[in-house]
């Protein structure tokens, strides 16, 4: 099976309009699909749709069967605070963190990120759609129907203000060594709403540290190994879902 994509204000009803070129492209030259073929889809937004191809001009219309709903759904919401990253490191953690089930992606600023990862002006609305893109993709190619959000660039500040409105909020610290425990030990099972922030290469700095732990945020081990910003996002995001049962 390989799921399209429709964003839900183009689901009128029993139909489904796919606008979007690449989608287009996609089932009619990837698929090969033709009328009276079955077409399966997501909406982003945590439904799987099952119907038959109508029509392919002017615009490729489904008519739906079937939904359902994805148990994705029932799981914790997770949310991923990333340091901008150098390169294409930070594309990597955005298609990584899709396939891994998070709800929210918040890139943001820290003391140590370093200058190529700071983009302004049109390059950041640039990189934002790219990131989305990847996303789409990454929800698709792991048959995924909860398109992750991908808000544009924020300061550490900003993510830090937010963590009283989650049930439990993590920072990974790479100096908490041995003397806590790992991140999965001892965490509540029950929280739905859960946030991740993870350091750039540098590290968090000592006050950004405090000023996480000042609104209550909790530090944790990733292990005794000293990881990539890369890696200690997709490593800590997969040790979370999994303590949290998440599908």
């Amino acid at each position: 099976m390989e799921f399209s994509y429709v964003p839900p204000e183009r689901i009128t009803g029993n139909s489904a309009f796919v606008t979007d070129k690449d989608e287009q492209h996609h089932l009619a030259r990837s698929l090969r699909k033709k009328p009276g073929d079955a077409v399966h889809f997501v909406d982003g937004e945590g439904w799987i749709y099952d119907g038959v191809l109508v029509s392919l001009k002017p615009e490729i219309e489904i008519q739906i069967r079937d939904r359902r709903r994805d148990r994705e759904t029932e799981s914790p919401e997770v949310t991923l605070a990333p340091s901008l990253l150098k390169g294409t490191r930070l594309d990597t953690v955005v298609e990584k963190a899709t396939e891994l089930g998070v709800s929210a992606i918040l890139p943001m600023r820290t003391a140590r990120t370093v200058a190529g990862g700071r983009p302004a002006g049109r390059q950041a609305g640039q990189r934002l759609d790219r990131w989305r893109r990847i996303a789409l993709s990454a929800m698709k190619q792991s048959l995924r129907a909860r398109l992750p959000r991908i808000e544009p660039v924020t300061s550490i500040g900003d993510v830090v203000g937010t963590a009283s409105s989650y049930d439990l909020a993590l920072i990974a610290w790479e100096e908490e060594g041995e003397r806590r425990p790992g991140l999965a030990a001892g965490l509540d099972a029950t929280a739905r709403r859960v946030l991740l922030m993870i350091g750039p290469e540098g590290g968090f700095a000592g006050e950004e540290i405090a000023m996480a732990r000042e609104a209550g945020m909790v530090t944790v081990s990733l292990g005794r190994s000293r990881l990539r910003s890369d890696t200690a996002a997709i490593a800590g995001l997969a040790l979370l879902m999994a303590a949290l049962d998440a599908p």
